[in-house]
C-alpha cells in the first residue's frame, strides 16, 4: 500500500499478502529534510513488529489512531480501520507468550478416562 499526502481514502490489504518478500517499510517526506526511513520490518511478522512501535488510541468500534514518533520527535499518524475487533493489534497481546513444554502430562501406567457427551440427537435436527 502506498499513500501520498493527498485526499485520504481507505485501502484494504491482506497480510502477509501474495508476495515473495513480505514486510513493512515506512518512509515519509518532510519539506525540511526530504525522504526519511522510519522503519523497515521484513518477514511475515513485519506488520506486527511495526505495530508494536506505535502508540495506539481507540477512536471508535473499528478505528485506531496509530502514532509513531520519528527520531526528530515529529509524530507520524496513521488511522487503522479493522473489520473485526482490534484486528492485527490484538496479536500484540501475544508478545512474550510461550507454550509450556507439556500441555497434557500423563504418568506411565495411569489410566485416564475421557468422557464425551453423545450428540447424535443434535445431529438429527
Amino acid at each position: 500500500m502506498r499513500y501520498f499526502n493527498q485526499m485520504e481514502s481507505w485501502q484494504s490489504f491482506r497480510w502477509p499478502g501474495e508476495t515473495d518478500e513480505p514486510g513493512v517499510t515506512l518512509m515519509w517526506t518532510s519539506v525540511n529534510t526530504g525522504a526519511r526511513l522510519f522503519g523497515d520490518y521484513q518477514g511475515n511478522w513485519g506488520l506486527i513488529r511495526w505495530l508494536a512501535r506505535a502508540k495506539a488510541e481507540r477512536l471508535d468500534e473499528s478505528r485506531y489512531r496509530l502514532i509513531f514518533t520519528a527520531s526528530d520527535g515529529l509524530p507520524l499518524t496513521w488511522i487503522l480501520r479493522t473489520e473485526l475487533g482490534k484486528g492485527p493489534l490484538a496479536l500484540l497481546k501475544l508478545r512474550g507468550f510461550k507454550l509450556p513444554k507439556n500441555i497434557f502430562a500423563v504418568k506411565p501406567g495411569s489410566h485416564t478416562t475421557i468422557s464425551v457427551e453423545n450428540d447424535d440427537d443434535l445431529m438429527a435436527e
